[in-house]
């Protein structure tokens, strides 16, 4: 066991007798009746899913009150949810049917002109911030009968239907009657759970009768505990019932506690991005990774089996691409980097750097394992003489950085996402050559992430989606690390735990008393 995870360890102990006090009680009689979820932060606009785009954490708090228009499973199956129906009338016309079943806590049901007001709310001067809209590439949009709202792109869009997992329906006339404010404390909704109470570190909630998706277990509580040791201690001890965001060696003290740990495709590829421009004018406008057998070199010194069998205990999967096996467009026979310090070491030579080079990766700390993973990346990068300053800094700071302010170093830790959307292209849309500040940017694959983006046809786009990661692995876009791995702990009385992609299927879970 390393020495980060033996202090985890021993403060998890140290704190199980005052797990209590980080857990508000609840009466004996609720707990019986009760999913209590312990969560690693707070959803920062509380009950309000049109104040920020879709990010985790929010989505693990937002599923069990609302519907989302529509659901993708663990194999990238798009299913019907809040939308039941759609249809491609010409490449850039879709035409969306959604439920007449989806009753809100207000008595009122959706329809056709409710969403176009979601609609006319992100396109407001109040709804513009969150940046919900920056990807939707919508022409227009109308209702053309009581539950069908028809949807015109700028371009053929084949990603339009899943980018609406994103997408959640509420009550808008609650919502602009109560205010953006008010309506987060205590939002109306359609899905499983009607929200009694919502403040920053906790939200209670109790079945709502007139759901479409009934629940099976009366309320769910989910609450705020950021400590690793006390989320751990808090299922141990019998106070929460499923925590969320484990690491490796959280797994056997669970285990031999009689509880359950699930093991679920995380929707990202945890990787480090290599700078190709010079950001900090250091190196006289030639970034060393603007030279792919530089790339190359850095990942070859990368030892990751070693990596996934010391730290992740043989439960992740070295990362090839910018996918993972269950997202749409992944190449099976892209095969990760091998270990070769030998040839990295030569490469440099070739490149130039041929006595190796001093350079500072800034990182929020985000990436799995934190800290440690950073060490551990940058001593293999050392030991072919690629010497590495690690910069810690807050999320916040980072990303500042990434939307152009100006980096200091030459590499950071980031994270080739998928989520809700479950494709690989949506990793070219945020982190390629698009962006104003791109640090990943490879004209040479730009041809192919234009023809995915407007291609209609599902097996021809997913056969330019596999070329496009055939082709990212040969150009070396960066540097990855892991294939994403979910650990959470699931308490020994809960049944039926499934976490699609980061979306927690509350509604089908039993408790077993």
């Amino acid at each position: 066991m390393t020495k980060i995870h033996t202090a985890v360890l021993g403060a998890a102990l140290a704190t199980l007798a005052m797990t209590a006090s980080a857990v508000p009680a609840l009466a004996q009689q609720d707990a019986r009746d009760t999913l209590r979820v312990a969560m690693y932060s707070k959803a920062p606009p509380r009950g309000n899913p049109y104040a920020i785009q879709y990010i985790w954490p929010s989505n693990y708090w937002w599923e069990g009150v609302f519907d989302s228009f529509v659901r993708i499973n663990d194999k990238a199956e798009i299913l019907p949810f809040a939308a039941e129906k759609w249809e491609l009338v010409n490449p850039t016309t879709w035409r969306v049917t959604f439920r007449k079943d989806a009753i809100f806590t207000s008595g009122r049901a959706n329809t056709a002109d409710n969403v176009v007001k979601i609609f006319d709310y992100l396109h407001s001067e109040a709804g513009k911030p969150a940046g919900i809209m920056r990807n939707m590439k919508l022409a227009s949009y109308k209702a053309i009968d009581a539950q069908t709202v028809e949807f015109v792109t700028q371009q053929p869009d084949p990603l339009l239907i899943p980018k609406f997992a994103a997408f959640y329906i509420a009550d808008m006339q609650s919502f602009n009657e109560m205010g953006a404010g008010v309506f987060a404390s205590k939002p109306v909704s359609s899905g499983p759970y009607q929200v009694q109470s919502w403040t920053d570190q906790e939200m209670t909630a109790t079945a709502y009768d007139k759901s479409w998706r009934q629940p099976k277990i009366k309320n769910l509580r989910i609450v705020e505990i950021p400590e690793l040791a006390s989320r751990v201690a808090a299922v141990e001890s019998g106070q929460m019932d499923i925590a969320i965001n484990l690491t490796p060696d959280d797994m056997a003290r669970l285990k031999a506690a009689g509880h359950d740990v699930a093991i679920t495709n995380g929707p990202l590829v945890e990787a480090v991005a290599l700078f190709m421009p010079d950001f900090a004018n250091k190196w006289g406008g030639k970034a060393p990774f603007s030279d792919k057998r530089m790339r190359l070199a850095a990942n070859l010194a990368f030892n990751r089996d070693a990596f996934v069998k010391d730290f992740y205990k043989g439960v992740a999967r070295p990362a090839s691409q910018p996918a993972t096996p269950s997202i749409n467009g992944y190449n099976p026979d892209v095969k990760p980097y091998p270990y070769d310090p030998a040839r990295a070491k030569q490469l440099m030579a070739e490149a130039g750097y041929p006595n190796g080079l001093k350079l500072i990766m800034e990182s929020s700390g985000g990436i799995a394992g934190g800290r440690e993973t950073l060490q551990i990346i940058a001593n293999d990068l050392a030991k072919v003489g690629i010497e590495v300053e690690v910069r810690i800094m807050p999320f916040a700071t980072w990303s500042q950085l990434f939307n152009g302010k100006k980096w200091e170093g030459d590499l950071t830790t980031f994270a080739m996402f998928h989520s809700p959307v479950m494709d690989a292209g949506v990793v070219f849309s945020v982190y390629g050559c698009g962006l104003p500040h791109s640090m990943t940017c490879i004209p040479e694959l730009n041809d192919l992430v234009a023809r995915s983006e407007t291609e209609m046809d599902p097996v021809k786009r997913k056969a330019l989606l596999q070329e496009l990661m055939k082709k990212s692995h040969e150009e070396v876009l960066a540097m990855p690390i892991i294939d994403g791995v979910d650990i959470t702990g699931v308490a020994k009385r809960v049944k039926g735990f499934q976490n699609w992609g980061r979306i927690v299927v509350y509604e089908n879970m039993t408790l077993q008393n």
